[in-house]
């Protein structure tokens, strides 16, 4: 299939057009925003924006988890219990306690004394209010009728009350708590956390940081059970177990974390898993106290972006060439959303959503309006080479349209396969998504060695990687490129593990490159083809990668490919093999590194190799055994170092012919 390219059309002149065409998405997407539409779908995008962060370390949790409804008894528990919870937390002289557990009802007169004791004596103890509160355009209001408070007694105990009500948004995740909430005499009762945090002797302004409803949005510092490292069960705090010395001047919370007790709800940070409403609480508490204060920005000034961005593209688009106005807009993308996250870490909430929609549909609008044939093709060029060339390789294309017909032609090319090793085990014990996305991050950064060094990236075939040199434009040295690219592949490969990138996997690969005459082009139907090369020399290049794991090394080089070198590398001969498939043997080489960047422990260890070597060729099996010997004593793991050992005992013990010139023969792939 051959196409034409032409020089870019650029319109009729008339500009109005187009910038008429994205300024009517922009606004029209302003006006949906302003008008709430898909509001919840914008805050879940910024949700993502949420990354995990230390939270405030004078912020500690009792949690009444499972563990201590089973050592302790059935919930609830006798009020003596909770007593001595805040008597034991009391003595380690916390700054505030905050208990969002609620006794409206009356007990056992003993308990409920011992209860209002127990908090009396701490003289720093908030306790919860549950109210029904519904949002107006000035207020969340409550109705004084309908409170659940503690019983007189316990909450006249208490230094402060404060309401533990966590209303969740249309979607049910609860992003907003309401620093006070107002009765209709006007009276206000403040939060449970902003009150632990005055109580602790931090000023909280309800008007700082919230909403026109004095709502606060929620800095939640990471996922639940993650954020906040002075966590206690509360049956440890009660019979003493463990050392409470982390709650000394710290902020207390203590609730029901106990999955029964049905005290959790969905955050922005949840990842599918509730969190508990003390946990909430406690958030709630350390965006006080780090003052990480969330605004929306102006829905006014938010529109008015909208709309100069589909301006934007209306005036831009058509006048850019076609293969840098989808960059431009991708740019323009990532520039919001990077905008967006600085914006938010500055305390400021930038939609993402409705910019998206006006970007990529003024985008979409506008190409449409502009629509040129011309154009066109060339995008549908790139599309098609960008995926498995570098930048050098899809101009060279597009310079000359015609290498895109099916044929191809022999040349003397430089062939390299890489394979993960073990990748069978580590798929199967992996989930389908997770794998996916590992193994798109390797192969991302395996793809970017190719390109960075001129290769063609033929195709991936599972988790292996193919590439070539030396096509579709001349590269004299193709086998230079090859070798640097595996050497950069695995120390590329070596930071990757270093940093966790595949989490607690460690990636190992094994590089066969192969350098001769080859048939490179477009091959396949005219309706659908790909740009590859085939032959028997691309065959050996496979087979020299299976061989890795068989010597133990990570990469292996054919003797074409080491005459091919004009750079120097420390090498050494691995074996003589005649590989299944071939009948002519293949000396193979391991590239260690550049002679430059070489030890003395690498010379020495080739060195001694290679006098190893010389004496197995030379039939000299128990001189071979004696330095293989000595040098496994000084590096135990060095595979080649291995093989040849086992070889000159087997010969030992069993010689062989006459007539054996040290070639190895392969029976497997």
């Amino acid at each position: 299939m051959s196409y034409e390219l032409k020089g870019l059309t650029r319109g009729n002149g008339d500009w109005l057009k187009p910038l008429a065409v994205g300024g009517a998405v922009g606004l029209v997407c302003a006006v949906f925003m302003w008008a709430g539409l898909m509001e919840s779908w914008s805050h879940r995008a910024t949700d993502k924006m949420f990354l995990p962060r230390p939270a405030d370390a004078r912020i500690a949790i009792v949690a009444i988890d499972d563990a201590s409804i089973a050592r302790l008894g059935r919930w609830p528990w006798p009020r003596g219990t909770h007593a001595k919870i805040i008597d034991n937390i009391a003595a380690q002289k916390p700054r505030a306690i905050g208990y969002d557990v609620n006794f409206p009802e009356t007990s056992n007169p003993a308990d409920d004394a011992a209860l209002a004791q127990a908090v009396k004596n701490a003289g720093n103890v908030v306790m919860p209010i549950e109210l029904e509160v519904k949002t107006s355009s000035d207020a969340v209001y409550f109705d004084s009728s309908k409170m659940l408070r503690p019983i007189p007694e316990i909450s006249g105990a208490a230094v402060r009350l404060g309401h533990v009500n966590q209303q969740p948004d249309s979607d049910g995740v609860v992003r907003r708590v309401a620093l006070a909430v107002t009765a209709p005499d006007k009276s206000r009762i403040p939060s449970f956390a902003s009150q632990v945090a005055e109580v602790g002797g931090t000023k909280v302004d309800p008007a700082e940081g919230t909403d026109a409803q004095k709502r606060l949005i929620i800095s939640y510092p990471d996922a639940p059970g993650k954020a906040f490292v002075n966590w206690f069960s509360a049956a440890d705090v009660f019979d003493g177990s463990v050392r409470l010395d982390a709650l000394k001047g710290a902020f207390v919370l203590v609730g029901a974390t106990a999955p029964d007790l049905h005290d959790t709800v969905i955050t922005p940070t949840s990842n599918g898993r509730s969190m508990p409403g003390v946990e909430v609480h406690a958030s709630v508490l350390d965006t006080l106290l780090q003052h990480r204060f969330l605004r929306a920005v102006p829905a006014w000034f938010n529109a008015l972006l909208l709309a100069v961005l589909g301006l934007l593209m209306g005036l831009i688009v058509p006048r850019m060439r076609a293969r840098w106005s989808v960059p431009m807009a991708l740019a323009i993308w990532i520039g919001w959303f990077v905008a967006a996250f600085l914006l938010f870490d500055r305390g400021w909430i930038l939609d993402v959503l409705w910019a998206t929609f006006t970007l990529f549909i003024g985008f979409a609008a506008v190409v449409l309006e502009r629509r040129i044939a011309s154009e066109r093709q060339k995008r549908e060029i790139r599309n098609a080479f960008s995926r498995y060339v570098s930048g050098s390789v899809v101009k060279s294309i597009l310079d000359d349209p015609s290498k895109l017909k099916l044929g191809g032609e022999r040349r003397r090319m430089t062939v390299l396969f890489s394979d993960v090793r073990g990748f069978t085990t580590i798929s199967e014990g992996l989930k389908p998504e997770r794998l996916v996305e590992i193994m798109n991050t390797y192969l991302s950064s395996m793809t970017d060695v190719v390109f960075e060094n001129g290769g063609v990236l033929d195709k991936y075939i599972g988790d292996a990687v193919m590439a070539f040199w030396n096509a579709p434009f001349d590269q004299p040295d193709h086998a230079d490129r090859a070798v640097k690219t595996a050497l950069n592949m695995l120390a590329k490969l070596k930071e990757m593990n270093a940093a966790n990138k595949f989490g607690d996997l460690q990636f190992k690969i094994g590089v066969g490159v192969n350098t001769g005459d080859m048939v490179v082009g477009n091959m396949g139907s005219e309706d659908r083809f790909d740009y590859t090369v085939i032959g028997d020399s691309v065959n050996l290049g496979s087979r020299m990668e299976s061989l890795t794991k068989e010597y133990g090394v990570s990469l292996l080089v054919s003797e074409a490919t080491r005459e091919g070198l004009k750079e120097k590398y420390l090498m050494r001969a691995v074996d003589l093999v005649a590989v299944k498939g071939k009948k002519e043997p293949v000396r193979m080489y391991e590239v260690v590194k550049l002679e430059s960047e070489a030890s003395p422990a690498d010379n020495k260890l080739v060195a001694r190799f290679g006098e190893a070597m010389q004496a197995y060729n030379a039939k000299a099996f128990d001189k071979a055994v004696s330095i293989t010997d000595d040098l496994l004593s000084q590096f135990p793991d060095d595979g080649p170092t291995k093989v040849l050992n086992a070889r000159a005992k087997h010969f030992m013990q069993e010689p062989p012919p006459a007539d054996w010139n040290g070639v190895w023969v392969m029976t497997k792939k």
